[in-house]
């Protein structure tokens, strides 16, 4: 899954894709001492930072998207360009002014990669180096004997990024939002928590058969339910330390919840009880992941979270 996808703005930004970059390098080789180079005065010598240990970098975002042909062709010139101008003498003497050590990994770094040709070009032009590196040492001693081109992708760097997202003063933000109004499967969520949802649902609106609004509410709780699985999901495979907040705060509220709706035996307070749990909820979203997630993405696991306490045992409303 490309984590670019849930961050608006980065698909085919590339200059905001640059910045993500360095940025996700500084956290992963602080230890190698990651220096940027800006592209100003002099250039940025054909990459966008190196350690101390022989790491640089390269960033490169497709402007649109592009078919699977299409986009190959674009990485593959991409990649060609900069390493024939890696080749170059005036790059090389650049390097060395920057105190660059010899490059032992040219990372290629793109937000997603749906070709194997670009791994085998990836190959032919490291052995393409090399080859020239035997041929003529003195012309390249800024390159290492073992110099090797690596692909990297987003997906590479989702701890990274998450890291970005979650720190105080960032401005970028996830969206977990699911797009299209499609009817819910209603195999995905079994008929126990469908009679549980209908059962509650009807209970908070005060209805003893399945109205119209009844069958509509429990529609759209339904969808929510599966939502939640597949954004949880997605969440704990992209940000585990946001998933892992995430149920620890919902665990906690969902402990209260239960008792509050257990405790309470006075139907004609159930909707308020209700529409107060809810307001409340969003109030502790907005409060621990406001400055990680959309407006949209909190008010979606709101709805999901709460399906999930109507399809169990955490949310009792008896009618």
């Amino acid at each position: 899954m490309n984590i670019l996808s849930h961050i608006d703005g980065y698909l085919h930004n590339g200059e905001a894709w640059e910045s993500l970059c360095v940025d996700c390098y500084r956290i992963r080789y602080a230890n190698e001492h990651y220096t940027p180079i800006p592209a100003t005065q002099g250039g940025d010598a054909g990459i966008e930072g190196f350690t101390q240990t022989g790491v640089v970098h390269q960033c490169y975002c497709p402007e649109r998207s592009y078919s699977d042909n299409d986009l190959y062709d674009h990485l593959r010139n991409k990649m060609t360009a900069d390493i024939n101008k890696l080749m170059e003498s005036k790059y090389g003497q650049r390097l060395d002014k920057l105190g660059v050590p010899a490059i032992k990994e040219w990372h290629f770094v793109i937000p997603e990669n749906r070709d194997a040709r670009i791994i085998e070009h990836a190959r032919t032009k490291t052995l393409e180096v090399l080859s020239a590196k035997i041929e003529r040492p003195k012309d390249f001693p800024y390159l290492d004997s073992n110099f090797k081109i690596i692909i990297k992708t987003a997906a590479e760097f989702a701890v990274e990024i998450i890291r970005i997202i979650r720190s105080p003063h960032s401005d970028y933000l996830l969206n977990l939002t699911i797009k299209g109004n499609e009817a819910p499967d209603w195999e995905r969520c079994d008929s126990e928590k469908v009679a549980n949802i209908r059962r509650k649902v009807k209970a908070v609106m005060n209805e003893e058969t399945d109205t119209v609004e009844v069958n509509k509410m429990v529609d759209q709780f339904v969808k929510f339910y599966i939502n939640g699985l597949d954004i949880l999901n997605d969440l704990r495979l992209t940000a585990p330390e946001m998933h892992k907040d995430l149920v620890e705060l919902e665990q906690v509220i969902k402990g209260d919840v239960s008792m509050q709706t257990t405790l309470n035996s006075d139907p004609a307070t159930y909707h308020t009880t209700f529409m107060a749990i809810l307001n409340d909820f969003e109030s502790k979203l907005k409060e621990e992941f406001s400055t990680a997630l959309t407006l949209s993405s909190i008010g979606e696991l709101k709805h999901d979270l709460i399906a999930s306490w109507l399809a169990d045992c955490s949310m009792e409303f008896r009618k």
